[in-house]
């Protein structure tokens, strides 16, 4: 389980070798009208053959063994990558060559736009894969349809969940998680005056900060086919950077990188406080401490639901794949019955009648106690804000993210200004790759 949390943390890194050549890639790939149908999916599962699954997760293997058992001529080689980022440059590679494409390949939903647009990732539409979307939480589902092509299932997710050290929280003379921003800026200080080696939270990378705009409200990326908007100064944004900003400057924030020893350290001795992570989070706490955290959901600017997701992943048959119909039966046997369960022992779901599953709902973790925390992770899906957009370079998007608002992380300064910068190289980027950004 640990492995694929840290997996799972990949989404906050881009490489900027991710995005070759996308639009040259636009006019390729398969639409509905060339697709293929239901019946079509019999008809492959009944002549069978072999298709070709790279992954970057050790429960891929098992998920392929339990298709192959329940269809014994079909036969699948899964391909282990080392992460999220190999297989986007390598199946983007595969782009650029014209072959080489696996049939089946998970991608992150942060780069779902990136691949659709550069013609990786066939459309399912035809197949009926659009009968699955009641199944799934309506943010995962809207990031598996992107430029109104469905391009993939939902596998596991990320909505945002607030898991706080109740211990330190007391030490402060704080009895409960804070249910507005304005609530967790009085804490922030608080904690950091009580001991000013301990710390409410880390600065933040890539995708916390887009994680937090879209749960502050913030909606920066709009892409409507070529043509894409940045403006990391929307109300969102900017609100997010005010307080953020402000607690920043006044060095109530921890400088250490989030995923590194001496962040996995700080957890353990109590000089962290808080995570502000998607809810697969919520099974990788008990390695730092029992019965001392909590899980309690998103603080908000008026104290009502709303959410994000940070993190997560979708499975996508490429346009490569010689043997769709087929590839498209493995999507179906993934999205519910067997191949569903399997998911979720390894994720957090993105199937709703999870959330009523009450074996699901009563797990109980050593780090939160008797607390179960699930249903907080399950409201919070219930409550992600609609209309977020990714870009369709995200990938690069995130790998300079440290050129301008990492800078001014670390140096405490103004993150409004280093927003306005990061837009700026964003901005020159996507115009320079062809695009029309904010033109």
């Amino acid at each position: 389980m640990k492995k694929n949390i840290w997996m799972r943390a990949a989404v906050v890194v881009g490489a900027a070798s991710l995005m070759m050549g996308a639009l040259a890639g636009c006019q390729g790939g398969s639409d509905a009208a060339q697709g293929g149908s239901k019946a079509d999916i019999d008809a492959a599962l009944k002549k069978g053959g072999e298709l070709t699954w790279w992954t970057w997760s050790d429960a891929t293997q098992k998920q392929a063994d339990a298709f192959t058992k329940e269809h014994p001529n079909v036969k699948i080689k899964v391909v282990k990558l080392d992460n999220p980022d190999a297989a986007v440059t390598k199946l983007q590679n595969a782009v650029k060559a014209g072959s080489g494409a696996p049939d089946i390949v998970p991608v992150e939903y942060q780069t779902m736009p990136q691949l659709t647009m550069a013609g990786a990732l066939a459309d399912m539409t035809s197949y009926g894969f659009d009968g699955y979307k009641d199944q799934f939480t309506a943010s995962t589902w809207s990031s598996v349809n992107v430029n109104g092509k469905l391009v993939g299932i939902p596998m596991d997710s990320g909505p945002m969940v607030f898991i706080y050290n109740k211990d330190l929280y007391a030490a402060a003379g704080i009895t409960e998680a804070p249910k507005t921003w304005d609530e967790f800026v009085k804490d922030s200080a608080a904690i950091h005056a009580k001991d000013p080696n301990t710390y409410i939270a880390t600065g933040g990378d890539a995708g916390f900060f887009t994680s937090m705009i879209w749960a502050s409200g913030g909606h920066p990326f709009k892409t409507d086919g070529e043509k894409v908007t940045i403006d990391l100064q929307d109300e969102g944004s900017k609100k997010f950077a005010d307080m953020w900003g402000g607690m920043l400057q006044r060095g109530e924030l921890s400088p250490l990188a989030t995923w590194s020893d001496e962040w996995s350290k700080a957890l353990n001795q109590d000089k962290l406080a808080t995570l502000m992570m998607g809810s697969w989070m919520i099974s990788g706490m008990d390695d730092h401490g029992a019965g001392k955290w909590q899980v309690a959901p998103m603080p908000t600017w008026d104290g009502t639901p709303g959410s994000a997701e940070n993190g997560g992943s979708g499975l996508s048959v490429t346009d490569q794949s010689k043997n769709k119909a087929l590839a498209a039966a493995v999507l179906q046997f993934m999205a519910d019955g067997t191949g569903r369960t399997l998911i979720n022992q390894n994720g957090f779901p993105s199937t709703v009648k999870e959330f009523d599953n009450a074996d699901w709902k009563n797990m109980t973790f050593a780090a939160y106690g008797d607390q179960k925390p699930n249903p907080i992770g399950a409201d919070s899906a219930k409550s992600v804000i609609a209309g977020w957009q990714y870009l369709p370079f995200q990938g690069y998007a995130n790998n300079v993210f440290g050129d301008s608002v990492g800078k001014a992380i670390g140096a405490k300064g103004d993150l409004n200004a280093a927003l306005k910068e990061w837009q700026k190289t964003l901005v020159d980027y996507g115009n320079q790759q062809g695009f029309q950004v904010n033109n």
